[in-house]
C-alpha cells in the first residue's frame, strides 16, 4: 500500500520525508567531494582568467558598436563591409590620437604627478592657516596630518609597487603580454561577434534543450537589454562627461585640463562614487591657482553634473536598468570590497544578471507553490517576460 503524499513532499517532487533528508545529505556530500577534488578545476580557472579579460572587453565593444552596424545594415550596407570599414576608421583614429594627442597628455600627466604632492601640502597649510587660533584648529590639523600621511603612504606604496614591477623582468613581461593579449584578441572577438552575432547566438540556443529554449530566449533578451544598456550607456555617459568637463576647464583656463578631464571621464564609469573621487584632484589644482578659480571650477562641475543628471543620462541610459539608486550604492560598496576595481566597474551589470536569474527562478517557484498550495492563496505575477520585467 502506497504512503499518502503530503503537499510538502509533492511540492519537492519526492515520495516521502526520507527523500527530503536524503536529497539534502547528497547535496552536502557533492559539495564536500567537489571541495576535496578542487585541484581538478585549476586548469579551468587558468582558462577562465585568460579568457575573461578579452571577452569582457569584446562584449563592451560589441554593445557600443552593434547599434551602428545594425543601422548601416538597414540602410543596405552588408554587415561584413560595415564592420570592416568601422574597424579601419577606429584604427585610423587611434593612430591619429597616438601621434597628436598622446604626447600632449603625457607631458600634462608627468607634470601633474610631479606637482600634485606639493599641491596637497600647500592646500593643507592654507586650510590650517585659515582656521588658526579657532576652536577647530587642533582637530583640523590632526585631520590634515592624517590625510597627508595617508597620501604619502599611498605615493610610497605606488612607487614601491612600480619599482618592484620594473625590477622583476618576469612580472613586467607577464603584465605586458597579458595586456597585449587582451588588446589584440578582444578586437578580433568583437569583429566576429559583430559580423556573425546571429549565427553565434543561434548556435548557443541549439545547445539548450528544446523544452527550455523559450525561457532561455526571454532570459537572454532581458539580460541583453539590462547589461547592454548599462555598459553602452555608462561608457557613452563617461565620454560625454569627460568632453564637457574638458570644454569647461578649458574655458576657465584650469591647468592640466586634459589630464583632469580624463580622470573625470574614467571615474564616471563608477556611478555616484566616481564623480566625488574625480572632484578632489580638480579642486586641489584649482585652489592652488586661486580661490576664484576654485569657484569657477565648482560652477563648471555643477553645470556638467546637472547636464548629466537631467539630459545626458536619461537620454542615453533610458529606463532599461531596473535597479534602484540605493541598491546601486550598496552593490558598489560590496562588489568593490570583494573584487576591487573590477567590482566597481562591473558590479552593477553582474548584479543585473543575478537579479534577472533570481527573478526567473522565483517566478518558477511561485508557479510550483500555486500548484500545491494555491487553495490557501495564490502568488501573482508568475509569468516571466522581458516586457513585464522591464515595466516593473
Amino acid at each position: 500500500m502506497d504512503k499518502k503524499e503530503t503537499k510538502w513532499i509533492s511540492f519537492l517532487g519526492g515520495r516521502d520525508l526520507l527523500f527530503t533528508l536524503t536529497a539534502l545529505l547528497l547535496l552536502g556530500g557533492v559539495v564536500f567531494i567537489f571541495h576535496l577534488v578542487s585541484f581538478i578545476f585549476d586548469p579551468l580557472q587558468v582558462i577562465f582568467k585568460t579568457v575573461i579579460g578579452p571577452v569582457i572587453l569584446a562584449l563592451i565593444l560589441y554593445y557600443l558598436l552593434n547599434p551602428l552596424i545594425n543601422w548601416l545594415e538597414k540602410k543596405g550596407v552588408k554587415r561584413v563591409i560595415s564592420v570592416s570599414l568601422l574597424f579601419i576608421l577606429i584604427l585610423g583614429l587611434i593612430v591619429l590620437g597616438v601621434i597628436l594627442v598622446i604626447p600632449i597628455l603625457q607631458k600634462q600627466i608627468e607634470s601633474l604627478i610631479n606637482d600634485f604632492p606639493s599641491y596637497v601640502s600647500d592646500v593643507s597649510k592654507s586650510i590650517g592657516d585659515f582656521f588658526k587660533n579657532t576652536p577647530f584648529e587642533q582637530s583640523l590639523r590632526d585631520t590634515l596630518e592624517g590625510f597627508q600621511k595617508w597620501f604619502d603612504n599611498l605615493s610610497d606604496s605606488l612607487y614601491e609597487y612600480f619599482t618592484k614591477a620594473v625590477a622583476g623582468a618576469s612580472t613586467v613581461f607577464s603584465t605586458i603580454t597579458g595586456f597585449a593579449l587582451i588588446m589584440v584578441t578582444a578586437p578580433i572577438i568583437t569583429f566576429f561577434l559583430l559580423k556573425d552575432d546571429r549565427k553565434f547566438f543561434s548556435a548557443i540556443l541549439k545547445i539548450i534543450p528544446p523544452k527550455f529554449r523559450s525561457d532561455a530566449k526571454e532570459i537572454g533578451a532581458t539580460m541583453n537589454s539590462q547589461v547592454g544598456a548599462y555598459l553602452k550607456g555608462q561608457i557613452l555617459v563617461s565620454i560625454a562627461i569627460g568632453i564637457l568637463t574638458f570644454i569647461g576647464f578649458l574655458i576657465i583656463g584650469l591647468p592640466y585640463s586634459g589630464t583632469l578631464s580624463i580622470i573625470v571621464g574614467i571615474t564616471a564609469v563608477v556611478p555616484y562614487i566616481g564623480p566625488f573621487i574625480a572632484f578632489v584632484p580638480a579642486a586641489i589644482v584649482a585652489l592652488m591657482v586661486s580661490f576664484p578659480m576654485l569657484v569657477q571650477m565648482c560652477i563648471v562641475w555643477i553645470i556638467v553634473q546637472m547636464l548629466n543628471g537631467h539630459l545626458i543620462e536619461p537620454q542615453v541610459m533610458g529606463k532599461h536598468l531596473v535597479v534602484h539608486p540605493l541598491t546601486i550604492v550598496i552593490v558598489l560598496l560590496v562588489m568593490g570590497d570583494l573584487l576591487g576595481m573590477f567590482g566597481l566597474i562591473f558590479g552593477i551589470p553582474m548584479y543585473a544578471i543575478i537579479k534577472v536569474l533570481f527573478t526567473y527562478a522565483f517566478r518558477k517557484f511561485k508557479t510550483r507553490y500555486n500548484r500545491y498550495y494555491g487553495d490557501s492563496g495564490k502568488y501573482e505575477e508568475t509569468e516571466f517576460s522581458k516586457e513585464e520585467y522591464l515595466d516593473d
